[in-house]
């Protein structure tokens, strides 16, 4: 935030000096006239440090808009990537509509968006959702998306993936481990394939196609209509670059459906 603010206050002290300059761009300005501009809008910014924020918001808001209509070009690019999930599939296989999520399991709004994802799974049995692991936070965010994928390979993903999100103590790989010890996994069979060439392809696939998309954080979505489980060509996903309510993401579900 800091930094766009600095930036959205060059952008502002530029238009205020812009006029000042294109009034005479024959003569150079002496240090004593850059000085008084440069009080000016020093002056002008202390007494209404609200321009700042407005200038701040639409900047962030500008850069929003980018994100997105990068991100509309990369999915349609990369569709049978973005909605292949082969272990990582909840809710309807063949669902009409699709939710993409690429998530971090120590992002704290990721935790937050569990029981809303959670929530939709059961109220729509018409909705397929596609879990990425994107793991950006370090060695136990990289840990515990290994467990769940091996997790997924014993057919155990989606229980594996709700234990993670709850864990509230640090995700460290002693409590990982627990918790897929209660859920009856295989152990040794699960810690070689944590290492397996599955996985790790699964991970290098998930950072090359957040790559692509720009994204910037976790968690991020894409809501797309998939009659009989197929993206639908011509149709335009929505991608949502941070947490969302549950009554926002039932809309664009809606809107999906209605493709």
């Amino acid at each position: 935030m800091k930094f766009t603010n600095l930036v959205a206050a060059g952008a502002l002290a530029t238009s205020l000096v812009s006029p000042v300059i294109m009034a005479d761009t024959t003569t150079p300005m002496s240090d004593a006239q850059k000085k008084e501009i440069q009080k000016v809008v020093h002056d002008y910014l202390v007494s209404n440090p609200e321009v700042l924020l407005e200038a701040s918001q639409a900047y962030q808001q500008k850069q929003q808009e980018s994100m997105k209509e990068q991100a509309q070009t990369s999915i349609q690019q990369n569709t049978d990537q973005i909605f292949e999930g082969k272990l990582t599939t909840a809710g309807n296989p063949k669902g009409n509509v699709t939710i993409v999520e690429f998530f971090d399991y120590q992002c704290i709004h990721c935790k937050k968006m569990a029981p809303t994802m959670e929530s939709l799974i059961q109220k729509d049995s018409d909705l397929r959702v596609i879990y990425k692991e994107f793991p950006i936070f370090g060695e136990s965010s990289d840990m515990a998306s290994r467990v769940a994928l091996a997790a997924g390979i014993q057919g155990k993903y989606l229980a594996m993936h709700n234990a993670l999100l709850k864990i509230e103590k640090s995700l460290d790989e002693q409590s990982v481990m627990n918790a897929a010890q209660a859920l009856g996994l295989d152990m040794i069979k699960l810690k070689t394939d944590m290492a397996g060439k599955e996985v790790t392809d699964i991970l290098d696939a998930n950072r090359q196609l957040a790559e692509k998309l720009h994204l910037m954080g976790t968690p991020a979505f894409i809501v797309a209509s998939t009659p009989n489980g197929q993206f639908k060509v011509g149709s335009t996903p929505a991608f949502i670059p941070g947490a969302a309510s549950e009554q926002s993401l039932q809309e664009l579900i809606k809107k999906a459906a209605g493709n």
